[in-house]
């Protein structure tokens, strides 16, 4: 039985967290001429930021849903990859002919402006980038078949070139910044963040990767298929199909209770961190969903398609994040940790004690009644 709350003496039942039947687009942001490549949410604003094959980034104001100033035009070629700084100051997007470019978030935190910094070393399509958790720091993978680590002041690298044999497609610092990783068309490798010396090499080809927010596992996905890995053994933790079709993106939300993947089936899909499964309906979208990013506080998601839009979602609930919130929900509408609830049932008032949600119910002597036609029964 569920508990019952009482508004201006009338009896309501609070109303538990369920998942639409059919989720809905939030927001869906206009102003890319050419497809997604990539989205951001900028930690500590309002604001996410946008890559696009039309060679320009935009910024996007999440209270309104408008485009803020001017697409920021910088870059002459396609913007590949756009990633924005843990603490929400910095901006580094990554160009189709290995173009660099740091943007500073205005102090009012309305807008970007481009610091004037040059990135040397990269001649060809940046295919990852990511800040590291310092937020001096950034990490970038190309296809001239290296992995290099930033110093975002001085545009010098700190780390690499680290020189591989296979195409690398993606990069990802562990939360704690003790470790880099890439993923490659033959392998997944893990380096040591400070000298770079290569802790672990697995040999599975990986399209996207990303740690989980305890620094212990690996996520990686490719073709249809998501893997879970041990991050100091190597092992397949567990590995099933998300998608009917191939594999774009993903990401793990910072609260560390689910994972988001994208694909050319147009469709964005949760599964739990924890259990691994599913979580609500897939999110559909008219065209191929290529990139996704959480929001900071992991309620919101972004999604970019090849149809030139942005769209914000609302994070579906877990099954277990379901149950906590109903659980929440009851204790803040019981005088005590067990509720306890009055009604009227004929001329007896009810004692309803809800324990663990299951009912016992005891018979009181009625109370006194109020007086005059303004009396009323619920």
């Amino acid at each position: 039985m569920a508990a019952t709350t009482h508004i201006d003496g009338l009896s309501q039942a609070p109303t538990s967290p369920t998942q639409e039947e059919t989720p809905q687009a939030k927001l869906v942001l206009k102003g890319h001429e050419e497809w997604l490549s990539s989205v951001a949410f900028i930690p500590r604003t309002n604001l996410l930021v946008t890559s696009s094959a039309d060679k320009t980034l935009r910024v996007w104001d999440l209270d309104t849903g408008k485009q803020v100033g001017e697409p920021l035009l910088s870059h002459e070629c396609a913007v590949w990859n756009v990633a924005a700084s843990p603490d929400g100051r910095w901006v580094v997007s990554g160009g189709w002919n290995g173009s660099i470019l740091v943007w500073e978030v205005a102090r009012d935190k309305t807008d970007l402006k481009r610091e004037p910094v040059s990135f040397k070393g990269h001649e060809i399509l940046l295919r990852g980038l990511v800040f590291a958790p310092d937020s001096e720091t950034f990490a970038s993978a190309s296809n001239d078949l290296t992995i290099c680590v930033w110093k975002r002041v001085t545009g010098q690298i700190v780390l690499g070139p680290l020189r591989l044999d296979e195409l690398p497609n993606s990069v990802s610092y562990s939360f704690n910044g003790r470790k880099l990783a890439a993923g490659t068309d033959k392998h997944i490798i893990v380096w040591n963040a400070t000298n770079g010396e290569e802790l672990l090499k697995i040999q599975k080809r990986a399209y996207r990767i990303a740690f989980t927010p305890d620094s212990l596992r690996l996520v990686s996905g490719d073709w249809t298929e998501i893997r879970i890995f041990d991050v100091t053994t190597g092992d397949i933790i567990k590995q099933f199909d998300a998608h009917t079709d191939n594999f774009y993106a993903i990401a793990i939300a910072p609260n560390g209770s689910k994972l988001a993947t994208t694909s050319a089936d147009k469709t964005t899909r949760f599964f739990d961190v924890t259990t691994l499964e599913p979580i609500g309906e897939p999110f559909e979208h008219p065209d191929v969903a290529v990139c996704v990013a959480f929001s900071e506080d992991s309620q919101l998601i972004a999604t970019g398609c090849e149809d030139k839009l942005v769209r914000t979602w609302t994070v579906p609930l877990s099954e277990t994040e379901l149950q906590q919130s109903t659980e929440k929900i009851l204790k803040a509408n019981s005088p005590t940790q067990d509720a306890l609830q009055y009604r009227l049932v004929g001329s007896s008032m009810v004692l309803i004690h809800i324990l663990h949600l299951d009912a016992t119910i005891a018979l009181l002597p009625p109370p006194a009644m109020p007086k005059g036609p303004e009396s009323r029964t619920p």
